[in-house]
């Protein structure tokens, strides 16, 4: 094992050498006598053994090392390639297979996770758990590290050589988008893998939350917390990475299309035109000598008349309603506390379906806010709840399909039946 102060004290001492060697190793590999000259180039006052005696300590530190089949060239180890990437701020893109893989991943530490607590085995649950959270990390870091060599691809090919055709210029843009936004659009999609499984690790979650308020704990709830708003900061971050893609790469890929249409109806016009002279084109596919008529003011009488109408412009009066009108219709209703609704709900129990109770105590409330009131009471630990059959209900303007909840208060005596996490989905039409 080397010692990482070691590691970590050479990159330091040697920074000024190491960082111009980055870009070289990006190309290729380096021999001997070529890494000799790079080092020399930098430090001119050095002397031969002073040079070698830097190589040693970078062969013996790992930080070169030889490549295989040819001992007698050397390439910067992955790991400080990477460190050195990070401590520049480069960005290199990498594939949206690998976030697949990742997700897939997740998947089977959430299967993993499900029968750890089945078996109530609260040693390896946590270490599955800590597991979970690492990988999350993982994609999250994946992500940033995307978005950010996304906005490199776009700065490159607007800063580039306006001499190099729109085409090559573009090249790499136009294969970023076939190669990682493409794939990354199927992934993000609302049925896409992505989704998918995110949905499926959430779920494990949320039923491990509920089914240790029954059980017993075996992990803290607080760590299912935190790797839950992981998840979610992690399906947010995929989506806004792809908006952000897309924003960027989507107006480049547009003008390079256009571009190529234009040259390509560019050179069958002049072929044409070769062959068969300027009569062959079509006037109306090739307009000459016309003039915009946004830029073109007129003569000098239409000009006069402009500028009257101008100077004797005057605006419509504004019309404000009177002071002493009456508002029709009644004044719009606060919005009602949280305190007023538990009140309310506590002493309409017992309640046979909770999702009845809103509608009929907020008939006109909009399908969010009924949404949301039904989230805050059924979670509630003052009421014992009991899941109900699937049903559809009907709000002012939508059609909700869920499993709504009876609730009594928690002093009486406990309903028998499991208890299930109150997230449900809810189709709207």
């Amino acid at each position: 094992m080397i010692e990482p102060k070691r590691v970590l004290r050479a990159l330091a001492e040697h920074w000024a050498l190491l960082e111009p060697l980055c870009a070289h190793f990006d190309q290729g590999t380096l021999s001997l006598s070529e890494l000799r000259q790079q080092v020399a180039a930098q430090q001119l006052d050095s002397t031969p053994q002073e040079i070698t005696a830097v190589l040693d300590v970078w062969i013996r530190l790992d930080i070169l090392v030889p490549v295989a089949k040819s001992p007698n060239r050397f390439e910067l180890n992955a790991q400080i390639h990477d460190f050195l990437a990070y401590l520049r701020r480069e960005h290199r893109l990498g594939l949206c297979l690998e976030i697949e893989a990742y997700l897939r991943h997740l998947e089977r530490l959430a299967g993993h996770i499900q029968d750890a607590f089945d078996i109530r085995d609260g040693n390896d649950l946590a270490r599955q758990l800590r597991l979970l959270d690492m990988r999350i990390r993982d994609v999250l870091k994946k992500l940033d590290n995307d978005e950010q060599a996304l906005v490199a691809v776009a700065e490159r090919a607007k800063t580039s050589d306006r001499q190099i055709p729109l085409r090559q210029r573009y090249a790499e843009v136009l294969a970023t988008w076939d190669e990682y936004v493409e794939p990354m659009i199927q992934l993000v999609n609302a049925d896409g893998a992505f989704e998918q499984g995110v949905r499926k690790v959430e779920n494990v979650l949320l039923r491990m939350l509920t089914e240790q308020q029954r059980l017993g704990h075996l992990v803290d709830d607080d760590m299912l917390l935190r790797t839950h708003a992981r998840i979610l900061e992690m399906q947010t971050r995929a989506q806004l990475t792809l908006r952000h893609a897309r924003e960027l790469l989507l107006p480049l890929r547009e003008e390079a299309r256009r571009h190529n249409a234009v040259t390509r109806g560019a050179a069958l016009a002049l072929s044409a035109i070769r062959r068969k002279g300027l009569d062959a084109v079509p006037q109306a596919a090739m307009p000459m000598f016309t003039r915009p008529q946004s830029t073109f003011l007129g003569s000098a009488s239409q000009v006069e008349a402009y500028v009257y109408a101008l100077a004797r412009f005057e605006a419509k009066p504004a019309q404000f309603p009177k002071a002493h009108k009456t508002r029709v219709g009644e004044p719009p209703k606060a919005p009602r506390t949280v305190k007023e609704m538990l009140d309310r709900c506590e002493d309409a129990l017992p309640l046979p379906d909770l999702m009845v109770w809103l509608l009929e105590q907020e008939p006109e409330g909009a399908t969010d806010e009924l949404l949301y009131w039904f989230s805050r009471l059924s979670r509630d630990k003052r009421f014992a709840r009991e899941r109900l059959e699937r049903r559809e209900y009907h709000t002012l303007e939508h059609r909700v399909s869920l499993r709504s909840f009876a609730l009594l208060s928690s002093a009486d005596t406990p309903i028998a039946a499991p208890l299930e996490p109150s997230a449900s989905t809810a189709h709207e039409s």
